[in-house]
């Protein structure tokens, strides 16, 4: 259970933790890519990776109602730490609470989330076929 519990659920809540250290401090500066809204692709892909991470989680959780619909609970979820963050962030100095920000980290979890279980559903059938 112990293992269990760091082999599938440690890797999303310690994912959170880093976001939520990250956005503690105040304006840190991203490196210039000449990428047109850099910010919000940052956004998008480490609140994707979350929503993969927290969708894997969900998969392998013990509660069937969950179990059956891990991105639709990776979505609620990680949207709702999303915004807890945002929130958190317009209290940080040199840092502010943008709602563009939000929609990213949401379009990433969303995206993130449907492609990871996507995956999953087909590997799991050809395990299962090839058994």
């Amino acid at each position: 259970m112990i293992r269990t519990f760091f082999v599938i659920h440690f890797p999303w809540i310690a994912w959170m933790a880093a976001i939520t250290i990250q956005s503690s401090f105040p304006g840190i500066p991203i490196p210039k890519l000449g990428l047109t809204f850099q910010d919000k692709i940052l956004h998008f892909l480490v609140f994707g990776f979350l929503g993969l991470l927290i969708t894997r989680g969900m998969q392998h959780i013990k509660y069937r109602l969950i179990q059956e619909r891990p991105v639709l609970t990776a979505v609620m979820l990680g949207c709702f730490f999303a915004l807890t963050d945002e929130i958190h962030q317009a209290f940080v100095p040199a840092r502010s609470a943008e709602v563009l920000d939000w929609v990213a980290d949401f379009a990433g979890i969303v995206v993130f989330s449907y492609l990871y279980s996507l995956w999953y559903n087909r590997r799991q059938k050809k395990l299962a076929a090839s058994e």
